[in-house]
């Protein structure tokens, strides 16, 4: 069996810092604990070990973030640190930065099984793995199969953005000051060439009263994120400035990644996803997923409910093969049977 090089999403790696203790990955850092990150200051804590699982009520429910992934792979066949190996990284950073990191580590784990080996990303693992190829462009993969991977960005990050997340509900929200402070805030925002405005009541669907995605005034004019109450902070201007232009040359890295020998693209479809930043009265609008009543027809597409299709497949010249699987929204696209059939199927 060929060794696979499994790549996980945001918040599947415990970040861990000498004084607070756990950042993230405890049962405490969903209902409160220490902030991902602050503005002004350096990030605190490091990577880790992958979380499998937080149980919230022991033996009743857990949020299940790697278990039931890593059991369908085991039970295939795939043996852990065999076979079955693991990227733990700290998700707060920008992939270009991690792209260099994981191509090392794909280098490493072929030179001990003597050949190429197999990559998964899953959700933002996706462009993690695009990075190292922009990084090592003639790592000894065979074939990589993404599940989610927002390859091409997503307008639901702009909601997590705009609103924060919330992980279970009368869990914390990570706030959008907290995701803003992190370096690799905006690592999944939709792609210049993906990127679509709709003007709220505009039958045409014209995108006139949006503007650049990737220029500061577009997010102070539409008080996105952070500019919601201030458009006028100055620390907020640096900084978002800085990710913007950050931003604008990870896409244009990205976009040179050479392509894989073999791309299998595990996306999600039956469910109207929002493709388009809407534009109601002048502030963006971004209500997150499956929040879509009122969002005009011309900013929907079929999708997981977080990532259309086209998104999902979007690696610059690639011949994706796309497999499409029912699921009820966009986590059910790592953590569900469906999916993890849909996986083994890709890797056989």
């Amino acid at each position: 069996m060929r060794p696979l090089l499994v790549v996980p999403g945001l918040f599947s790696t415990e970040i861990v810092d000498g004084a607070q203790g756990h950042i993230w990955g405890r049962l405490r850092n969903i209902f409160g604990g220490p902030p991902i990150a602050t503005l002004g200051a350096e990030l605190c804590g490091k990577p880790g070990a992958i979380v499998r699982v937080i149980p919230v009520i022991p033996k009743i429910f857990d949020y299940d973030l790697m278990r039931s992934l890593e059991r369908a792979l085991c039970g295939a066949g795939y043996r852990l640190d065999e076979t079955l190996h693991f990227f733990a990284y700290d998700w707060r950073l920008r992939i270009i930065d991690l792209g260099a990191t994981l191509a090392a580590e794909v280098r490493r784990i072929a030179e001990r099984a003597g050949g190429p080996i197999d990559m998964l990303g899953l959700s933002n693992g996706g462009p993690m793995i695009r990075s190292a190829f922009a990084a090592d462009r003639t790592l000894p993969v065979e074939r990589v199969v993404t599940s989610g991977g927002p390859l091409g960005g997503s307008v639901e990050t702009l909601a997590c953005l705009d609103r924060g997340f919330q992980f279970v509900p009368l869990g914390r929200t990570i706030s959008p000051e907290q995701f803003m402070a992190c370096p690799g805030a905006l690592q999944a925002i939709p792609s210049p060439a993906l990127t679509k405005f709709v003007v709220d009541g505009d039958p045409t669907g014209s995108d006139a009263g949006g503007g650049d995605l990737y220029d500061l005034a577009t997010w102070r004019k539409l008080r996105m994120s952070v500019f919601r109450r201030d458009p006028d902070d100055p620390a907020w201007v640096d900084l978002v400035t800085k990710r913007l232009a950050d931003m604008r040359e990870t896409w244009r890295i990205l976009d040179g990644a050479p392509a894989p020998r073999r791309l299998i693209c595990v996306c999600g479809a039956g469910i109207p996803t929002q493709v388009a930043i809407v534009v109601r009265n002048g502030r963006a609008y971004l209500p997150g997923e499956g929040k879509l009543a009122g969002i005009p027809p011309a900013a929907i597409a079929d999708g997981d409910g977080a990532l259309t299709i086209e998104q999902a497949s979007a690696w610059t010249g690639a011949d994706a093969e796309i497999v499409r699987i029912a699921i009820s929204r966009h986590r059910d696209t790592v953590r569900t049977p469906a999916a993890f059939a849909a996986i083994l199927k890709a890797l056989a």
